[in-house]
């Protein structure tokens, strides 16, 4: 099959019967606020968001990938002993006997060395203006793959970046729904970097994280002296 990059959305939508929906509840918990930047985190948000304003019409995609993105994917900080970023990694999956693979230009996968399970995707870094192809379909058919690989009922996060705006989507079943956008270069960014650290805990209950912590923590809990424990004494 033809690789990421040519596909459209219409095409993923005929191909593989996904359907747009505007109302999802995934969406809606991701995109909900959980916590505050630091002071630290709050600078360094201030400077990047004013640097894409005075530089988002002249960057090319490189640049924009470089001196912006990479830097707000950092401070969001998605290495974990467990999980990990991976840029530009292919991913593959077979549909009706046929390969279907393209390269990922960021996901966060579990894996260590390269990835197992991909659960979240940045794909197409796209110019505001003049850029080429579709960035949703390019982002859904690798969504779509990352669906036929982790082979289970849970849902694929993804984002699509066009310039300024950043476009959260989320592919559970047949179904995928898109926020319609926030803008980097404003009070925005600080919803958007609260949507990238939610996604750290949404990867963690995916892979069971938290329920293996709990476990070790109880673990770990000293004894409790019981009435019956008190009566042998």
């Amino acid at each position: 099959m033809k690789p990421f990059s040519k596909w459209t959305i219409e095409e993923v939508e005929d191909e593989f019967h996904v359907v747009l929906h505007k109302q999802s509840d995934l969406l809606e918990k991701w995109m909900a606020p959980r916590s505050q930047p630091s002071k630290e985190e709050e600078k360094v948000l201030s400077e990047l968001s004013e640097t894409l304003q005075d530089r988002v019409w002249d960057w090319n995609e490189d640049e924009l990938k470089i001196c912006f993105i990479a830097r707000l994917l950092h401070l969001a900080d998605f290495e974990h002993g467990d999980y990990r970023p991976f840029f530009s990694r292919e991913i593959s999956a077979v549909h009706n006997e046929e390969k279907l693979s393209g390269t990922v230009d960021f996901m966060v996968a579990w894996g260590k060395r390269s990835p197992k399970r991909p659960l979240f995707f940045i794909n197409e870094h796209k110019k505001e203006h003049d850029s080429s192809g579709d960035p949703l379909g390019q982002l859904m058919i690798a969504m779509v793959a990352a669906q036929k690989v982790n082979n289970d009922d849970n849902p694929v996060y993804g984002a699509y970046v066009m310039g300024r705006y950043w476009h959260f989507t989320v592919l559970h079943g047949l179904s995928y729904a898109v926020h319609t956008g926030l803008n980097a270069a404003d009070e925005g960014i600080r919803q958007i970097f609260g949507v990238l650290r939610n996604v750290r805990e949404i990867i963690e209950d995916l892979i069971g994280l938290k329920d293996r912590r709990e476990i070790v923590a109880k673990a770990g809990e000293p004894k409790r002296e019981t009435e019956r424990d008190k009566s042998h004494e």
